[in-house]
């Protein structure tokens, strides 16, 4: 045997010492970034868990309170085709109460309005007042929150309050025949009939069916004669 071939014997248990020693290295390594990434998936996984959790929980939330919001406006129309508006305000109020609760759709607008028609046809009108403003400040884009707003007003005798109204509201909704109607009758209590004839003939010209309904209203019938 070489002087060399025992020196590469020699040195031949050492190398295979180094390569083991390198592998322990590598597992506890390993190990070590298992260990630290550990506590990381253990968080994700947890907060994953909680989101969804949340989010179903919102969901019935959302479901229950939209459900009886539908149950109770149903209700409450009922009660209105049966003219039983005292039991139809109960009923939308507790509708809008949850409708109020389903977190993004809040909003009823609709809902508001039919409870302040149920206001007037019970005889409440500074209650059905406040509710049409509500309507009013959800959709300011719908004519019929100001019609009937300034119809209020006309039922509880303010028609100045009416006439403000319908001014303001038809320089948004010049074609709605109901706020020239409105703002006819708000001139005839004002005692200006050249000014309620005007605003009656716009109204007829849009919705020719409100010349009959003038007829049977005391402030307006001895002016419908005068109509083109």
């Amino acid at each position: 045997m070489t002087v060399n071939e025992t020196q590469d014997q020699e040195h031949q248990p050492i190398e295979e010492t180094n390569t083991d020693s390198n592998e322990n290295q590598d597992d506890e390594s390993a190990e070590d970034s298992d260990a630290e990434q550990a506590p990381i998936n253990k968080t994700f996984r947890i907060g994953c868990m909680t989101f969804c959790l949340a989010a179903f929980v919102s969901f019935l939330w959302i479901w229950h309170h939209q459900t009886q919001f539908n149950d109770n406006y149903r209700k409450a129309s009922f009660h209105m085709r049966n003219d039983e508006p005292e039991l139809a305000i109960e009923a939308y109020q507790k509708a809008i109460k949850n409708k109020s609760r389903t977190i993004f759709l809040k909003n009823a607008p609709t809902a508001y309005n039919n409870l302040g028609d149920a206001y007037m046809h019970a005889g409440k009108y500074p209650q059905a007042i406040e509710t049409f403003k509500k309507v009013i400040q959800m959709s300011p884009d719908m004519a019929v929150g100001y019609v009937n707003l300034a119809t209020a007003y006309l039922m509880q005798n303010e028609p100045t309050n009416t006439r403000e109204i319908c001014l303001h509201a038809l320089q948004t909704f010049p074609k709605a025949a109901r706020l020239h109607y409105n703002l006819a009758c708000a001139y005839a209590l004002t005692n200006e009939p050249q000014k309620a004839l005007n605003s009656l003939i716009l109204a007829v010209d849009l919705n020719p069916e409100l010349k009959n309904t003038a007829r049977q209203v005391d402030a307006l019938k001895h002016i419908v004669p005068k109509l083109p």
